[in-house]
């Protein structure tokens, strides 16, 4: 049998080399080499062993021959070879008789389409091109036209020509009858019209339904509905809207018509939008796991990748841990090499990176596998992978601080002269150097620069990237990288040095924080502590420091308890400046210190020198000398064979080596004992530390106990008419302290109305609203009528929530209307005063004048 196509191993010669020791690398790395392993051995390197079926005789007839080729071409694919199910497709191809597209159109048609797939899982991206030249100029009904086009648009997606891939995809969906919308007003009026007919359509039934929707047997439906998830990945990297059009349709399509191929896929894209668009995380999640059942029940395990990182990159990080993202990119990757799709092969790469960026892993481990990554789609050729895994890579090198070459593009990156100093570079010149293509890509660059800048201190740097990065994105927050951005940016626009310079945007700053509270409810696991850090630097900035105290220590201890260990090692640093800021160098001192050992279990070796450098006064000598770099043997113990000077084993050591063996063990037990007596110090110096912050928040509460009337002062408006104005933070024991002391002044003026204002009070909660109750209540067994102005018309319904009743006394909107009030009520009583006055003198007159004319007839 005679091949056309050379071998597998011709094809895929890095498959030759001999694989590593894996049993000496931590479990993670193990997996994930052994994940790269199966890349290869699944059609991005050497092909499986696979054995065809002998039949016996041979035939004979060149059709036979093709169509004996095609099957067992298929097979291989089934058992997850593709290189070998290449072969036996080229072989089939070359066995065609002349014309066979003529004579009969579906057995040559089949081979070079299944040729033309193979060649681009393997690589071949130009054999593919050439063979669907062939199919579409012999392709003679819409759906043979539609297969090609659709294995065209994934041989362009893989180029990373997007914009080409949606013009073709377009063009074939409207020979199917279901076009695109254009570009424009129309796009986003067209997805709104699909997604309302999309919740209207899913709103009709439960979720759980769709298990048990009819498959449809019409073949233009079911076309239109690959053509449609092809397109997903490429537009929702270049026009959002777009993307949202096309998840809604396959909903749709599949709702009214039945269920084709691709409809798993197509619930899991309107999941994914759910989450972004609508933010009803729990829904969509809950939708996914009910696209991956029918997923399993169709047996369509093909889309199992692809379904699986959307679940886990768009969908996972806004109800679970980010571990689980993990797991789900692991079985994403693992299905998509048996089912020979390297697209979303590359893409769950991508975004694995990101991820272990993201939680902290430590920094040479996450480098080394993002090398073995950009190897493996480099030989996938997916351009698309290639420009954000390097940027990764990138960001990894700013934060070792070493000089790193990318195995996949053979480019040096260095750290220009500082740590950090090729991010800040480029944050410099973002405007002369070229941007990414497309948004998706440089989205991903521009956040992970907006990170190493913060991180480096370049504050202008990460604001600007930060803008650049929203930009991109279209301001929709689609994954975790997306949550970072608005992270940092609350960051750097809370930072004292760039408040210095410029006003804050209030606004903008506001709807972050609002965001970030919104993630943290619904995931505390990924977003508590990044928003319990986002608000102690928003105390901190308005000068509540005991408040700020407290936010710091809480967002550290979410941090570490979640596994962050880069969030919590930023924590810590910003705690350290907060208070070396008020004059507590030693509370700064115990702060930095765990900064500068949680960068280290980071890995971010340039972080670490910069902190050495700038803070040499709060960072331990100690600390400072067990940078990591030591060679592996002297991480090791010694081995029990090895002899000690002194001892027996000594035999047969010279005299004068044993001496000098001897002194620099005498030697090395003095380091020791002076590093022990140091870290014995600051362990101490920590302690103290520790002490002297919990004096000064004592310090602090007892000052606000002994001194209410500094914030709240009894101010007399008219005769007994009082008013008490509460600003500030409310916090329930010195509110009552305060309602105490009022009380008592009602009473010693004999006050008729007492007016609390509570304009001025961040929240009024229900602990100050049962302090103010109870004040109210005592003060009317005094005969004071009491008035609470200030309290907002939603604080006032969530306190009737909460089961307090403010019907026992009176509620103004503001103070005024209060004063107005009040002085109304006074003014009333003294007219009723005046008028009994005048009714009595009357009745005393004519008491006088009825005595008078009893008196004069006794005259």
């Amino acid at each position: 049998m005679k091949l056309l196509c050379k071998s597998a191993d011709e094809r895929f010669p890095s498959a030759r080399g001999s694989q590593p020791d894996l049993n000496e690398r931590p479990r993670r790395e193990r997996q994930d080499e052994a994940r790269f392993d199966a890349a290869h051995h699944a059609g991005f390197g050497a092909p499986r062993s696979f054995e065809p079926t002998p039949r016996e005789p041979a035939p004979r007839e060149p059709a036979e021959l093709a169509a004996m080729n095609l099957a067992e071409g298929r097979k291989a694919r089934a058992s997850g070879a593709p290189p070998a199910a290449a072969d036996f497709f080229e072989a089939g191809i070359s066995a065609l008789p002349d014309g066979s597209f003529k004579l009969g159109n579906d057995l040559a048609f089949s081979l070079h389409a299944e040729a033309a797939e193979c060649a681009y899982l393997g690589g071949q991206i130009e054999r593919a091109e050439s063979l669907l030249d062939v199919l579409g100029a012999e392709a003679r009904s819409d759906l043979e036209r539609a297969r090609a086009h659709e294995l065209r648009i994934a041989v362009l997606v893989t180029q990373g020509r997007l914009d080409d891939a949606l013009r073709l995809g377009a063009a074939a969906l409207a020979m199917l009858g279901e076009p695109l919308p254009d570009e424009g007003p129309a796009r986003k009026a067209a997805a709104d019209a699909e997604v309302a007919a999309a919740r209207a359509a899913l709103g009709a039934r439960r979720l759980r339904d769709l298990l048990d929707e009819p498959e449809t047997a019409d073949g233009r439906t079911r076309a239109a509905l690959r053509l449609l998830m092809a397109l997903t990945l490429p537009a929702a990297m270049v026009s959002p809207p777009l993307c949202t059009f096309i998840a809604a349709k396959q909903v749709n399509l599949s709702l009214e018509r039945g269920h084709g191929g691709a409809s798993p896929y197509g619930y899991m894209a309107y999941a994914w939008v759910a989450a972004r668009v609508f933010r009803r995380y729990d829904e969509a999640y809950e939708l996914g796991e009910i696209a991956l059942e029918l997923c399993e029940r169709s047996g369509q395990h093909e889309l199992s990748c692809r379904m699986r990182l959307l679940l886990g990159a768009h969908i996972s990080v806004f109800t679970k841990h980010l571990l689980s993202s993990l797991d789900l990119f692991a079985e994403a990757h693992e299905a998509g090499l048996r089912a020979g799709d390297p697209t979303h092969v590359s893409q769950t790469c991508v975004h694995t990176s990101l991820v272990r960026f993201g939680l902290g892993d430590e920094c040479e481990g996450v480098r080394a596998e993002v090398d073995r990554f950009l190897t493996l789609v480099k030989d996938a050729r997916e351009e698309l992978a290639l420009a954000p895994l390097t940027s990764v890579r990138r960001a990894l090198d700013d934060l070792i601080g070493t000089t790193g070459t990318t195995q996949a593009t053979g480019t040096t990156h260095a750290t220009r002269g500082a740590p950090g100093g090729a991010a800040l570079e480029d944050a410099a010149h973002g405007e002369e150097r070229s941007a990414p293509r497309h948004g998706a890509v440089a989205f991903i660059e521009h956040a992970l620069r907006q990170q190493i800048c913060f991180l480096f201190e370049d504050h202008e740097g990460a604001l600007r990237m930060g803008s650049l990065a929203e930009a991109s994105g279209k301001g929709g927050v689609g994954d975790h990288l997306a949550t970072e951005v608005y992270f940092y940016t609350c960051l750097t626009l809370l930072s004292p040095a760039l408040a210095r310079g410029r006003q804050v945007i209030t606004a903008s700053l506001s709807s972050y924080r609002d965001r970030l509270a919104e993630w943290a409810e619904r995931c505390p696991d990924n977003f508590r502590h990044k928003h319990l850090l986002v608000r102690a630097e928003s105390a901190r900035a308005a000068g509540e420091e005991l408040a700020a105290m407290k936010l710091y220590d809480q967002a550290i201890a979410s941090a570490k308890a979640n596994g962050f260990v880069r969030d919590e090692a930023l924590a810590n640093e910003l705690c350290a400046k907060f208070h070396l800021a008020s004059g507590r160098e030693k509370i700064a001192h115990v702060y930095m210190t765990d900064a500068y050992e949680g960068y280290l279990r980071w890995g971010a070796t340039a972080k670490v020198g910069q902190l050495s450098r700038k803070y040499p006064h709060l960072v331990p000598q100690a600390a400072r000398r067990s940078r990591p770099g030591r060679s592996p043997e002297s991480e090791r113990p010694m081995s029990p064979e090895a002899p000690c000077a002194g001892s027996s084993g000594a035999a047969g050591v010279p005299h004068g080596a044993s001496h000098a063996l001897a002194a620099e063990v005498a030697r090395l037990d003095a380091a020791l004992r002076d590093v022990n007596e140091r870290l014995a110090a600051e362990l101490a110096a920590r302690q103290r530390a520790e002490q002297e912050r919990a004096a000064l928040e004592e310090q602090v509460r007892r000052a606000q106990r002994e001194r209410p009337e500094l914030s709240a002062p009894l101010i007399p408006i008219a005769d007994r008419i009082l008013a008490m104005p509460l600003a500030g933070e409310m916090i329930p024991a010195r509110v009552a302290e305060v309602l105490d002391s009022t009380v008592a002044s009602a009473a010693e003026r004999r006050a008729k109305i007492v007016l609390f204002d509570v304009t001025g009070a961040r929240r009024v909660e229900a602990g100050v609203a049962n302090a103010l109750m109870q004040a109210a209540g005592a003060l009317q067994l005094l005969g004071a009528r009491v008035v609470i102005t200030g309290i907002r018309p939603d604080a006032e319904r969530a306190l009737g929530e909460l089961g307090i009743d403010l019907s026992a006394v009176v509620t103004r909107g503001t103070l005024q209307s209060g004063l107005t009030y009040a002085l109304e009520l006074a003014g009333g009583a003294r007219q009723r005063r005046g008028g009994a006055r005048q009714r009595r003198r009357v009745a005393r007159q004519r008491g006088r004048v009825v005595r008078q004319r009893k008196v004069r007839p006794s005259r």
